[in-house]
């Protein structure tokens, strides 16, 4: 084993295309820390760290065999780290969106009493509150709420920027907030 240590980067992905499994545990040992570290100033929870760091070595074994274009083993691993990053960034800020959303239609079906929650009320209430939205907005919210689309499937089907559609589908839960909250409290007077 010591002697793979010993070996340069270009040697390690020489023998790491021909299926070196040493090659590859000399790779894993060298630049395990350097990546760890780096990830870990980016994202502050370690498990996700982790995770992130077994799916690059995970990808590198998988794929040895295509890796004989790569020069630069150190700038290759970092940049697989990068784009997990920000792929990892980006997957958070959408699952965040969709908590929030559903953390919203929750408590609003929490705060119903047994009989608004048996009843068509609410579903006349969000498709009356829904249908005063500009139509293009009415036409995002329908596909989520309907068709259960994605923001980049409703932006190709429309046509539109992904950006457009959460902007629309945020716009609109601002307003359903309030529709809902003056509803109840229309409610609770009448």
């Amino acid at each position: 084993m010591n002697t793979y240590q010993h070996l340069n980067d270009s040697e390690l992905v020489t023998l790491l295309v021909n299926g070196n499994k040493l090659a590859f545990h000399a790779i894993y040992q060298r630049y395990l820390s350097d990546l760890f570290r780096y990830v870990r100033k980016n994202i502050s929870c370690k498990e996700d760290c982790e995770e992130i760091i077994q799916e690059i070595f995970e990808s590198l074994w998988v794929r040895h065999k295509e890796l004989g274009h790569v020069t630069g083993l150190r700038a290759y691993l970092f940049q697989m780290v990068k784009y997990k990053v920000i792929r990892y960034f980006r997957h958070h800020s959408v699952r965040k969106k969709y908590a929030e959303h559903y953390r919203f239609f929750e408590a609003m079906y929490d705060n119903m009493s047994e009989q608004e929650k048996g009843s068509d009320l609410v579903q006349a209430v969000l498709e009356r509150s829904v249908s005063t939205l500009p139509d293009r907005c009415q036409e995002a919210v329908k596909l989520r709420l309907i068709e259960n689309f994605s923001n980049a499937d409703i932006a190709r089907k429309m046509n539109i920027s992904r950006r457009t559609v959460e902007n629309y589908i945020t716009a609109a839960l601002r307003f359903l907030r309030a529709y809902f909250r003056n509803f109840k409290i229309a409610i609770k007077r009448g």
